[in-house]
């Protein structure tokens, strides 16, 4: 039910057909979410449920005690430090991927905490764990893709063919195809076996030994990882 309200608000019917739930169920669940602050309802004859703010602090708390954005951190910091670029680290999201962590040009980081949003096709981080998680991948491309300005890739099939290069190759690369400046290059951050996220480096054009160097650094942070979680 948050899932699907986060994305727009519903009605309780609505929920119950989205869901193939049984509507006194759906209505019984809404009224112990609406008691304990984490959704609301309209005033409006619809009566559709929103979710609260409440969501967002929780979803800051487990941010913020990730073992994953802990360790990462560092290595963020590091990525900078190695290629003279913003560093960032992203994590997929249903279409998109979220920056939560970012070292900027001034070598300050920022996060644990959501510093913004970018559709997975549309930035190398993106693309990097599109190439690596075949399921979401196939989610993603399942529906249409949004327009990007500059060299974004919106056709599935072409889009696919990208990725299976990107997987080939262990780095992706963008040429300003999301909002801004978003040269740059990525690398997937590996932990028992799946790629939970994507180090990334943004404004600087990714020749081999840059791509080498983000490489390194996430594979480095998935090492890390092993050992934390052993």
């Amino acid at each position: 039910m948050l899932e699907l309200l986060a994305y727009e608000s519903l009605s309780a019917p609505q929920l119950a057909v989205a869901l193939e739930a049984h509507p006194r169920t759906v209505r019984r669940v809404l009224a112990r979410l609406v008691e304990d602050e984490y959704v609301v309802c309209g005033d409006d004859s619809r009566r559709r449920y929103r979710p609260t703010m409440r969501l967002v602090a929780l979803a800051g708390q487990v941010l913020h005690n990730s073992m994953l954005v802990q360790r990462a951190r560092p290595y963020v910091a590091l990525a900078y430090e190695r290629t003279g670029a913003m560093a960032e680290l992203v994590m997929p999201s249903y279409q998109s991927v979220l920056c939560v962590l970012r070292c900027d040009v001034e070598g300050e980081i920022a996060g644990p905490a959501v510093q913004e949003v970018l559709p997975a096709h549309g930035c190398a981080g993106g693309k990097v764990l599109l190439a690596h998680r075949d399921r979401w991948r196939d989610s993603v491309l399942a529906a249409p893709l949004e327009r990007q300005p500059d060299r974004a890739i919106s056709d599935p099939i072409a889009l696919r063919r990208e990725l299976d290069k990107v997987r080939a190759d262990g780095y992706a690369t963008d040429a300003g195809a999301a909002a801004g400046d978003r040269r740059g290059g990525a690398a997937a951050v590996i932990e028992h076996g799946e790629a939970v996220a994507a180090l990334q480096v943004t404004g600087i054009e990714v020749d081999d030994y840059i791509a080498r160097l983000v490489m390194r650094t996430a594979r480095e942070l998935s090492d890390d990882l092993l050992v934390g979680s052993a």
